[in-house]
């Protein structure tokens, strides 16, 4: 066990370090150029004056060699720029068309030859693909190679799979790119230097996954300068021991351009599938995807400003099949099904249902009826098959992204830049091959993103970057009933909240086959909003052939929300336990209104979570010689415990049993305070001219984990449901703490689903609370001594250039992870060792 006093020292430490230096975690989208001045017998020029000039902008950044001839540009916007080397008794010389990437180096060296300096020398030739100062392993899509390839839905992450390493789980979808073998949830996506995400799933905010399995809202592509996808990264990267990815947005420029573009498909164009065949209506496949951008200068050579939007209207139908509720098995017509069973009970004196005709949209009598509204009304229509039902209800989405982005170069030391990302994505969907409109799922996502960056550039060698980012998002799921009372199907189920209204769940075999039911799905859900602020500050510092950055960040999570879809509950017909006479079918025992069984969740899931971060990292790109560069690294990081703003957190003790926090425990889990990562690696050009580099590098990462692992906030088992508050000993007497939250399982006599029926007034479900005597409740605890995962990483590679833009990638790459999450069955047995 870790003593909480040496875990405070150490975070009194990296406080200090952060606020005496105010320096903070970098992970920055910008580049660097960097090299030496020399004459031509390779002597090292000091004090020799270069000029970097962006060309698309105007701005510029002066520099002066160092003592041994060497000087960096760090924080460099992505883009084409021009380096002027220029010093007494030599020639100008100009190296033109020098492209900056997302996060990369451009090694620039530059001889000088003697003669005036009145005289310049232009070279235009291109500087090699090869990464010559870095052990990093990555690679980049330029804004034209993006808007070139083909890609489905305009996403950038279906992209990512064209880095060697990057794969998709099978059955693809989103939020499943592994990368070197590792989770999806490994993966860190920026953009333009700070994190998009939030703190439930781990998985980004902006092209983050909706319940209809698109992306819920979308970057736009035109508005994309580049993305960079590292692995293996140095120390200013953490948090995620996969892939970073890291975006940049475009920024406007002296000259006004913009983009237009509108995409669609529609239904006349599109095959049937096979279970929408010839005579059944034709599902609808409509595609709307349209948009633009706009960017150039407010102030020429100062002031820019960009912006983009994306708009997405689209109709997607589904087609599927389940069994038809009837009486075949008893020899009946599937197209006369409903009225046959109301019509056998009606013959067998057996009371319908007032509720159950209700419910189903139909009515009793000399005549029975159904007009559709519960029940489908194409019941053995199928030419295939009659004991089939062919339905299918549209997923209908309309999505609206921007994007707006202002870059101001203040004077020639301090450069301020903004973005915001607005993206808002609503709709009807059929998650779960609901049979009316009314059940369909209701959803919507709202996602905002805030960054300012502020660069200081204080001399030549010093340069430090602030940042601050704030993200947002929020996430209701609904039925489309959701505000309609369950007293308008004729039931009472005792919910009073309008949010958790609609139809409860009812299951009639054999046409419950999941998820088929009447009523929606297992909704409602609320997630956010969901918060992240995040402050982060670093400092680029060169000193003869060592380019350091030192850096931290503090960032605060927070998640509030909870699922709800068992609130109204579920109720089961035919499932073999009471049927209304010998021999009834599940139809009929429900138009009699006899249940089977019945579950409904107890308890407020409500959950508002929050927790700290904090880093802070040293790195040294050591330039030993013009074709040997060691990278040097260090990073340390503290996620403080997820703490619920009411203590509604627990775990299992197997010594203590359950325990609540400020019930006997102070905290879920212990917490880890000794997450050290160290970094290094190596470029070296063997022949010293850039055709060949050899690289090579290891690194130690650790996982932040996402909350959705631990604290089962999907009505499922975690620290969040650890049941203190339920009765656990039959006697009833004093519970050991408040969490009472989860589903109570009920047999059919006890279900109230008719009283008219039962001749008894009340509610559908008894008001019962939790019991984990009677009916036990499993929990899932924590480790209270929880490690922080982590993945060792290495890899060695061999890079060669062909040309200026043709070049070769061999490399060997390896992870090895420990600590990592996985649940155990504490109560299974061992097997035997029979050796």
């Amino acid at each position: 066990m870790h003593s909480p006093f040496k875990g405070m020292r150490v975070l009194g430490i990296t406080l200090t370090t952060f606020l005496l230096s105010a320096i903070a975690f970098s992970q920055s989208v910008n580049g660097r150029i960097l090299g030496t001045v020399t004459d031509s017998t390779g002597a090292a020029l000091p004090g020799a004056t270069i000029t970097i000039t962006d060309t698309q902008r105007g701005t510029t950044r002066n520099l002066t060699a160092d003592d041994s001839g060497a000087y960096v540009a760090p924080n460099l916007l992505p883009g084409v720029y021009k380096v002027r080397a220029e010093a007494k008794g030599f020639k100008t010389v100009e190296r033109v068309n020098i492209t900056i990437e997302v996060a990369q180096d451009a090694a620039v060296d530059v001889t000088l030859p003697p003669g005036s300096a009145s005289e310049t020398v232009v070279v235009t030739e291109e500087v090699p693909l090869l990464n010559t100062t870095s052990s990093t392993l990555g690679g980049t899509l330029s804004n034209r190679e993006i808007n070139e390839l083909p890609l489905n839905g305009r996403n950038y992450e279906n992209l990512l799979q064209l880095r060697p390493g990057v794969v998709r789980y099978p059955g693809g979808g989103f939020s499943t790119t592994s990368s070197n073998g590792l989770r999806a949830e490994d993966n860190a996506y920026l953009i333009d230097g700070l994190f998009n995400s939030e703190p439930f799933s781990g998985q980004s905010i902006i092209n983050g996954a909706g319940i209809a399995g698109d992306s819920a809202t979308i970057l736009p592509v035109d508005s994309i300068q580049e993305f960079n996808l590292q692995q293996n990264p140095p120390a200013e990267y953490g948090w995620k021991p996969g892939s970073i990815v890291n975006v940049g947005l475009k920024s406007g420029t002296n000259g006004l351009h913009g983009t237009g573009y509108a995409f669609g498909r529609d239904t006349p164009l599109d095959a049937r599938n096979y279970f929408n065949p010839v005579g059944t209506p034709k599902q609808p496949r409509n595609l709307e995807q349209f948009g633009g951008t706009i960017g150039g200068p407010i102030l020429k050579d100062r002031l820019f400003f960009f912006g983009g939007y994306e708009g997405q209207r689209y109709s997607v139908g589904n087609t599927g099949q389940i069994s038809t509720p009837t009486t075949v098995s008893l020899g009946g017509d599937p197209s006369n099904s409903l009225i046959d069973a109301i019509t056998a009970l009606q013959t067998a004196n057996v009371p319908v249902s007032a509720v159950s005709l209700q419910v189903g949209g139909c009515k009793a009598g000399p005549t029975p009826s159904c007009d559709g509204t519960g029940f489908p009304t194409n019941l053995g229509t199928n030419p295939a098959d009659p004991t089939l039902i062919t339905f299918g209800l549209p997923n209908n989405v309309s999505a609206d992204n921007a994007v707006f982005k202002i870059d101001d170069h203040f004077n020639d030391h301090n450069v301020i830049s903004g973005r915001y990302f607005f993206g808002n994505n609503s709709g009807t969907v059929s998650d779960a091959s609901q049979l009316q409109t009314k059940w369909l799922t209701k959803i919507h996502t709202r996602a905002q993103v805030v960054g300012v960056n502020w660069t200081f550039i204080a001399s030549s060698r010093l340069v430090n970057e602030a940042r601050f980012g704030y993200n947002r998002l929020y996430q209701p799921t609904f039925t489309a009933d959701h505000g309609v009372s369950a007293s308008s199907y004729g039931l009472d189920t005792g919910v009073t909240n309008p949010l958790y209204g609609g139809l409860p769940r009812i299951n009639i075999a054999p046409f419950y086959i999941f998820p088929q039911e009447l009523g929606g799905f297992n909704w409602p859900k609320v997630q956010g909003p969901d918060t992240r602020f995040q402050f982060v500050d670093h400092i680029s510092y060169t000193r003869g052939q060592h380019a350091m950055k030192f850096g931290g960040e503090i960032h605060r999570d927070s998640f509030n929300g909870g699922a709800y879809g068992g609130v109204r509950g579920r109720i089961k017909f035919g499932f073999g336990v009471n049927d209304v006479f010998p021999g009834a079918t599940s139809l009929e025992d429900f138009f009699a209104g006899v249940p089977d069984k019945g579950s409904q969740l107890v308890g407020d899931p409500t959950r508002h979570l929050s927790n700290w971060g904090y880093a802070a990292f040293a790195q040294d790109d050591w330039r030993i010689t013009k074709n040997l560069t060691l990278n040097l690294g260090l990073r340390y990081e503290l996620n403080t415990v997820v703490k619920d703003q009411h203590n509604l957190l627990g775990n299992f003790d197997t010594t203590k049993g359950l325990l609540q926090v400020g019930k006997g425990i102070s905290a879920p889990y212990g917490g880890d305070h000794n997450n050290f990562a160290p970094r290094l690696g190596f470029a070296w050009d063997p022949s010293g001219n850039g055709k060949t580099v050899l690289r090579g590098g290891v690194a130690l990462i650790y996982e932040t984990l996402n909350w959705e692992s631990f604290l089962a906030l999907n009505n499922s088992l975690g620290i969040s449901t650890i049941p203190t508050g339920a009765i656990i000993d039959g006697s009833g007497g004093t519970a050991g703490g408040s969490i009472a939250v989860g589903t109570v399982n009920f047999p059919g006599s006890s279900l109230n689903w008719d009283p008219a029926i039962t001749g008894v007034p009340g509610t559908v479900f008894p008001t019962t609370p939790l019991n984990c005597h009677d009916n036990p409740c499993s929990v899932l605890g924590m480790d209270q001594g929880l490690r922080t995962p982590y993945v060792w990483s290495w890899n060695i590679n061999v890079q060669h250039a062909f040309t200026n833009n043709l070049s070769l990638e061999v490399a060997y790459v390896g992870n090895h992870g420990s600590n990592l999450v996985g649940i155990r069955d504490i109560n299974q047995n061992i097997p035997a060792n029979d050796s």
